[in-house]
């Protein structure tokens, strides 16, 4: 019996892990670079971009944005529960 319990909680581990990974790094980001790209304008009113790095992982997604004006803003972006619920990003000036 406590290998048959053993057996569900990796085989359970193992499908939340590849969820997470599917869902943080595999999926479409759009929607998340768009919410960073628009917190680096509210950040750095009236920049444009020239330059963008991004970096995806299974706990966080981050940004480096190059403003025109030589500034540099850095976003990560976060689920609250690792693979669920909607992603919040923050900016911190550089």
């Amino acid at each position: 019996m406590a290998k048959r319990i053993g057996l569900v909680f990796v085989i359970a581990l193992i499908a939340l892990t590849a969820f997470a990974v599917y869902r943080n790094v595999l999926a479409d980001d759009s929607a998340v670079r768009a919410m960073a790209e628009t917190l680096a304008h509210d950040t750095c009113h009236d920049c444009k971009a020239t330059r963008i790095e991004g970096k995806r992982g299974v706990l966080s997604e981050s940004f480096e944005f190059t403003m025109q004006n030589g500034a540099s803003i850095a976003i990560s972006c976060r689920r609250p529960y690792i693979a669920f619920g909607d992603y919040a990003c923050t900016a911190t000036k550089r």
